[in-house]
């Protein structure tokens, strides 16, 4: 597991610390309900400063199919992730990459993603109040369960949560990759530089140490 994405990106100067701490994929919120909101342009307008190599998130919730092609025609990003109830044919239409994200409490909410196989990715998040952070969800839910795509793990993690949270599910199961975003802000869209960088230093620090117990 040695996938980093940063979601809620609202200022360059966080995605150039992003870009030098060699994350893997930002994340752009194009959901007018969420407090890091983006329009589709301005979004797209700063996506474009993302260098090659490094994956260009759209978060949409609940799309309509020419909201969904309007991204598309951008030609800047190189995903579109899913966070409402889409269907499975959404993403099956989808031209771009794509990550289905679940928000979890119970065994029902992990069980749905069975039903995405046009999916690349799936992510399991937990379900918040509007504005809530910092929260995880039970990670034994995913204990002796296998999935049909890699899985990133996201929900209240930052430098305080990571290294719980990592041992913890992969206790139960292997994650692809981590998703950051209010659990390394110093409010919603403004990224806090130091808590960013612990974050993925952790990431990576817990994977170092992971092949090592592995050999």
């Amino acid at each position: 597991m040695t996938f980093v994405k940063v979601c809620g990106m609202t200022r360059r100067e966080d995605i150039e610390a992003a870009v030098e701490l060699g994350v893997d994929a930002l994340g752009f919120i194009l959901v007018p309900a969420s407090p890091r909101f983006l329009p589709a342009e301005e979004a797209a307008a700063l996506a474009c400063t993302v260098p090659q190599g490094i994956r260009k998130v759209a978060v949409m919730m609940n799309p309509s199919r020419p909201e969904v092609e309007a991204v598309e025609r951008t030609g800047v990003f190189d995903c579109i992730q899913f966070h409402g109830s889409e269907t499975p044919e959404t993403l099956s239409d989808c031209r771009l990459e794509t990550i289905k994200a679940f928000s979890v409490t119970e065994e029902a909410d992990l069980e749905k993603a069975s039903l995405y196989d046009a999916a690349s990715f799936f992510l399991f998040d937990s379900k918040k109040r509007r504005y809530e952070k910092g929260v995880a969800f039970d990670h034994s839910l995913l204990r002796g369960r296998t999935f049909a795509k890699p899985f990133i793990l996201a929900g209240g993690l930052g430098p305080d949560t990571l290294r719980g949270a990592l041992r913890g599910a992969l206790r139960e199961a292997r994650p692809f990759g981590v998703d950051l975003n209010s659990g390394v802000e110093d409010a919603p869209g403004v990224k806090n530089r130091v808590k960013l960088a612990v974050a993925v230093a952790t990431v990576r620090d817990f994977d170092t140490s992971e092949r090592r117990e592995h050999r």
